[in-house]
């Protein structure tokens, strides 16, 4: 992959070779929260690996403690939960296995970090061996340089789907489950992705598309406590009543062509998330994992902590984006078969 440009050209020189020197991989049990935070690391990972020519070495998930909204209803966890996502996400790795590396274990990285690295070794510090950096999390770079991640589009294990003689999808992804309890300030409101469905329906009309609204979420069947010894929660909380109305489902009946996907699988979930012609993100690694893995859709984010990719479309508060560059977007990935007006005036 090209290096972005505002890559330093004096980082580019210094860093030639190494992929010989620098191996990359994924620490599994620095942070074993979320399927989706983890997944989020290791595709970073893997993505400033090719952004930074250094090799890439495979690790999976070891554990997820937070295993959905109906885990924690039913305050139960399964030790097999991460291995369904461990067959689906598989990353080729550049090198094999080795008791020959010389192994840091980092908590981040970034650009001087990797600058130190190459002194090292280069100063014989290794004994000639390349090193195996263990990353909890790649964000040092990867919020640096978020384009990195169109290297996670082209080994997606989603195939683009067959977009004639069918209705566009428009995937809201609502993030609820445990923030209802804990980190209740990451929510972004029903409002919020009712403007933002709103807008896109209007367009729809205008220009004559078919389109299916679907909102993935999910919410408690039955009122009950949050334990702080919960799964997932470890002990941020007070006990903590949740009932199903917190969610207040009904105001997303006003969307037309509306489908629900409430409580669904986590991995059926993202499957949806990737494949959707249009994606609305929460605020959410979630959400990231399932827009990187997107080979073709519209990602429409909502800014947080985490940098969004150039080709990602941005959405204010009141649910506004670029009209002009949606109408563009849709263009560009051929998400329908008919001939596309201009936007209207």
């Amino acid at each position: 992959m090209k290096l972005p440009n505002n890559f330093p050209v004096a980082t580019a020189q210094r860093l030639s070779g190494l992929r010989d020197k620098v191996v990359l991989t994924y620490d599994n049990a620095k942070m074993t929260d979320g399927a989706g935070a983890q997944l989020q690391r290791i595709y970073g990972t893997y993505a400033i690996s090719r952004l930074l020519g250094a090799s890439y070495f495979h690790t999976p998930l070891g554990r997820v403690d937070y295993q959905g909204f109906s885990a924690l209803e039913r305050n139960v966890i399964d030790p097999a939960y991460h291995q369904q996502f461990n067959d689906l996400f598989q990353i080729e790795s550049d090198v094999m296995p080795s008791d020959k590396f010389h192994k840091i274990e980092l908590p981040n990285i970034s650009m001087e970090i990797i600058r130190l690295l190459v002194g090292m070794i280069d100063a014989g510090a290794t004994d000639g061996r390349p090193c195996l950096v263990q990353l909890a999390v790649p964000y040092g770079i990867a919020d640096q340089c978020p384009d990195c991640y169109k290297a996670c589009r082209e080994i997606s294990p989603f195939a683009s789907p067959v977009s004639k003689n069918r209705a566009l999808r428009v995937a809201l992804h609502v993030r609820r489950g445990e923030l209802l309890v804990v980190d209740s300030d990451r929510i972004l409101p029903n409002a919020y992705y009712v403007r933002v469905a709103q807008n896109l329906t209007d367009l729809f009309e205008t220009l004559g598309i078919d389109y299916q609204i679907e909102l993935h979420t999910e919410t408690a069947t039955a009122e009950f406590i949050v334990q702080p010894s919960y799964p997932g929660i470890a002990d941020r909380i007070a006990a903590t009543a949740v009932r199903p109305d917190m969610c207040r489902l009904d105001e997303f009946s006003v969307l037309p062509n509306l489908v629900r996907y409430i409580n669904e699988p986590a991995i059926d979930c993202l499957r949806q998330l990737a494949t959707a012609d249009i994606l609305v993100m929460s605020r959410s690694s979630f959400s990231y994992v399932g827009a990187i893995l997107n080979r073709t859709g519209i990602i429409l984010c909502y800014p947080f902590w985490h940098s969004s990719p150039s080709w990602w479309l941005t959405v204010g508060p009141d649910g506004q984006f670029d009209r002009s560059k949606f109408v563009n977007a849709v263009q560009s990935f051929h998400l329908t078969a008919r001939t596309l007006p201009r936007e209207p005036r």
